[in-house]
């Protein structure tokens, strides 16, 4: 969704869910009051053969209301929201980066096509379920099909901009190799089974029966109470240190291929550990590394044409902001709409 839509329908949703609230209300007051005031209720809301025409959102007792005024009631409920969240800064900051992708496009001549747009478009408006949907989607949100693609080019500057950076400016197999280097703890792997009993008795004695040669998997099925993994004799596949309790992943990540831990206590019980691989160098890693590192040198990047430009707003100038937003490296940006046809 566009960061710029996504603050604004957020906002509308929430109104909007307050809305549905009190309709509820309504609804449960309306089942505790006596029969004949039901009764009645029920009497003063006969259908009428009347239907909605295509200037209207509602009927009430025969009188519309209509498209234009529901589009003003939205944009003020959405100009309040966003005051009341403080979203303008938000939004401020977005336009900023807007305008930033698009200079240095410019400057290293990108272009992005109206082909491209168009076939982009195209492409969403199917994926939406076809014209109707998308027409019913753009009516709701107030939006026209220009604004749309708006949001459809930028979305593609964005792409375009770091697909170009990442072609440009490949990581090197040193820049990987400092990277790791510097983020060891967050990037080692290691891919281990485990047995967990509920007390320390139990573990010293599935512990003995190991150590007399019995299968790890085996005694994992007979006597792990971790019931996600037990059936596959304990298995828990590949994770990262900070994937698991401390206690837990300091003994794993010690270990050495094939050993088997002594118990191991933590909240949920006293685990018994085999190692089975290790991912702890840059090799391993593979292509998830690489990736890492051309999505970080691709923010850095990005983060330099920050610094070095002259931004100016309300709240200062750009010296005094921290960093661009999370949202550069964000790859849909366009508004799309589910199909709620059926609930």
């Amino acid at each position: 969704m566009n960061k710029k839509l996504c603050a604004m329908l957020l906002s509308s949703a929430m109104f909007l869910t307050a809305c549905g609230n009190s309709n509820n209300n309504d609804s449960k007051s309306v089942e505790n009051q006596p029969a004949s005031q039901v009764t009645e209720k029920k009497d003063n809301s006969k259908s009428s053969n009347k239907q909605l025409d295509d200037k209207s959102v509602a009927l009430v007792n025969g009188e519309s209301i209509s498209k234009d005024d529901y589009k003003n009631e939205l944009n003020f409920y959405k100009s309040m929201m966003a005051a009341q969240q403080g979203l303008k800064d938000s939004v401020v900051q977005m336009m900023v980066q807007d305008k930033l992708i698009k200079d240095d496009l410019a400057k290293n001549k990108i272009k992005v096509t109206k082909n491209e747009i168009n076939d982009k478009f195209n492409e969403l408006v199917k994926n939406m379920g076809g014209e109707e949907k998308f027409d019913k989607m753009l009516e709701d949100y107030d939006m026209s099909v220009d604004s749309y693609k708006d949001t459809v080019e930028k979305d593609l500057m964005y792409q375009k901009h770091k697909d170009w950076y990442k072609k440009e400016h490949k990581a090197t197999e040193k820049d990987i190799e400092t990277y790791f280097n510097d983020h060891k703890d967050e990037l080692i792997e290691v891919k281990a089974s485990h047995i967990l009993v509920d007390d320390e008795k139990t573990a010293k004695e599935v512990k003995q029966k190991l150590d007399n040669g019995e299968d790890f998997s085996d005694l994992a099925k007979e006597y792990s109470k971790d019931s996600a993994n037990a059936e596959n004799g304990g298995e828990l596949g590949f994770f990262k240190k900070s994937e698991m309790a401390q206690e837990f992943a300091d003994k794993a990540f010690d270990m050495k291929v094939g050993e088997i831990s002594d118990p191991v206590k933590t909240d949920f019980g006293y685990h018994i550990i085999k190692v089975e691989e290790r991912k702890d160098n840059p090799k391993d890693l593979g292509d998830d590394l690489k990736d890492t590192v051309n999505e970080n040198k691709y923010k850095e990047y990005f983060q330099k044409l920050y610094d070095d430009s002259e931004i100016i707003t309300e709240n200062g100038n750009n010296q005094d902001e921290q960093s661009v937003s999370e949202d550069v490296l964000s790859k849909e940006n366009t508004p799309v709409v589910e199909d709620n046809s059926s609930h």
